[in-house]
């Protein structure tokens, strides 16, 4: 009977001794960080486009009005984002305010090494891309003149749009 007490002395001992080892690597070392202390952050999807300038102005000369073309025009515009995109220009009416209604594909515009291409009221792609940061787009325009319709007086187009969205 003594050597069983002995057995479950030890067994007893082995037992407190392996809970005690658990509850010291359970506990929390003091190196971990706390809760409160995590860094947390949501970053949004960005698509930004900026333009260098606001109004576009052409004064065609005569040369120009026989020549039936203005002198072409720079807008630079610059993209930003965190995200796929895709950059788009498109007109917002058909025609142009002024002494006859000037339709709309009289207006050309280009990036790049593209030919000038017809300004319409459809979305015509620019560019895509993704991640990018204040990357230069410049767009040219020039105007199409016709000496036997663009009468004197002054002709305004407002408004040409510039977008940029998720593909």
């Amino acid at each position: 009977m003594n050597y069983n007490n002995h057995i479950m002395n030890l067994l007893f001992f082995r037992l407190i001794a392996a809970t005690a080892i658990l509850i010291f690597f359970a506990m929390p070392s003091s190196a971990e960080p706390e809760d409160d202390s995590d860094f947390s952050m949501r970053i949004t999807d960005v698509r930004m486009l900026t333009l260098d300038r606001n109004t576009v102005s052409f004064e065609p000369g005569i040369t120009e009005i026989l020549e039936g073309w203005s002198k072409h025009e720079l807008v630079n515009t610059h993209v930003s984002a965190n995200v796929p995109w895709v950059y788009t220009i498109n007109g917002t009416k058909e025609t142009w305010e002024g002494p006859w209604e000037k339709p709309v594909t009289d207006i050309y515009w280009k990036y790049g090494g593209m030919e000038y291409a017809s300004l319409t009221i459809s979305p015509a792609i620019v560019a895509t891309g993704g991640p990018c940061n204040n990357q230069a787009y410049p767009i040219h325009f020039k105007i199409k003149l016709d000496i036997g319709q663009d009468i004197p007086g002054e002709y305004f187009y407002s408004y040409i749009l510039f977008e940029l969205t998720a593909p």
